[in-house]
């Protein structure tokens, strides 16, 4: 090789110089600079009147100063936007079921970077294992270490998002045992029984928001309030007394809403048992089939655990 020739390829070597000197590789890092800011390029003209080194080294400045920034914003959703967004159903069991849909979410983006990781781990094996070769010819052995200094940099700059959806399951978790404070054991059955009060919450909330807007109920609500077993217009007129009431209020919380909706739902399905005569017309039975449900106990709270293993 010339001398030309080796001078043409120094940011090869450096870049895997750099690789051989780091001690931590889950931290391997390669500036923008010693690639774009190096070779025939480097003084070439940039924005700004400065040469596209000079700029490329100003970039590698800002990327580590904002660096920091993603231990914070490297999750999906904050604990607040899990707790007053996500989370936000009048039915509990509506919001555990939207937890466990999160949770699904998380536990396969992690599996999938589990599996990702893995397999990066055995190529950069291999690649170290090919590099220990007295017999590569000298291009062969830069394409094996470029290989291997872009598979450490991007198994190191994963890490940050794969600690990010580490952070949303263990805030899912958190919330998931606060939660058991509302129903420490339920099963299956419990969950479907549940659906009626569920469902009629959601319509209810929905429909109060139409008659403050619109000052009526629309059409995909009323259907809705029927599959429930609720007759649409004895609805508008109770929502229009709520809200009528509600104006009268100097109350700026939500208290009264969730009062208003609880209430309403828990003598519907309680006492008149509208979803019950809905199943009964359209010739159902009203009752779930356990033989179709788990019946293990889950959502126990960790005191009652050795109970029901104890007991199993």
């Amino acid at each position: 090789m010339t001398d030309k020739t080796k001078n043409d390829v120094t940011i090869y070597e450096e870049i895997v110089k750099d690789l051989a000197i780091v001690s931590d590789k889950t931290q391997f890092h390669v500036p923008i600079e010693k690639v774009f800011g190096a070779g025939t390029l480097a003084n070439t003209e940039s924005f700004g009147g400065r040469s596209l080194s000079e700029n490329t080294a100003l970039v590698d400045k800002a990327i580590e100063n904002t660096n920091e920034l993603q231990n914070v914003w490297n999750r999906s959703h904050s604990q607040w936007d899990w707790k007053h967004l996500n989370l936000h159903y009048h039915g509990d069991f509506k919001n555990v079921r939207q937890l466990a849909a999160e949770v699904t979410r998380k536990k396969q983006a992690l599996n999938e970077a589990k599996w990702k990781h893995v397999k990066s781990e055995i190529s950069i094996k291999k690649l170290e294992e090919k590099l220990e070769s007295d017999k590569l010819e000298y291009w062969q052995e830069i394409d094996y270490k470029i290989k291997l200094a872009e598979k450490r940099e991007s198994m190191a700059t994963g890490m940050v998002y794969i600690e990010g959806a580490m952070k949303d399951l263990l805030a899912l978790n958190e919330l998931y045992e606060q939660m058991k404070d509302k129903f420490d054991g339920f099963t299956e059955d419990d969950f479907e029984r549940e659906e009626s009060k569920s469902h009629l919450k959601r319509s209810v909330v929905q429909c109060i928001r139409d008659v403050r807007q619109t000052g009526s109920i629309t059409k995909g609500e009323q259907e809705y309030l029927e599959q429930i077993g609720v007759n649409p217009t004895r609805m508008l007129f109770l929502i229009r007394e709520y809200i009528n009431k509600e104006e009268a209020k100097t109350d700026w919380s939500v208290t009264g809403l969730h009062k208003f909706v609880a209430d309403l739902v828990d003598e519907l399905i309680d006492v008149m048992k509208v979803d019950k005569t809905k199943m009964e017309i359209m010739g159902f039975n009203p009752d779930p089939s356990t033989l179709l449900s788990h019946s293990k106990p889950v959502a126990l709270k960790l005191e009652n655990k050795g109970e029901e293993d104890a007991g199993s």
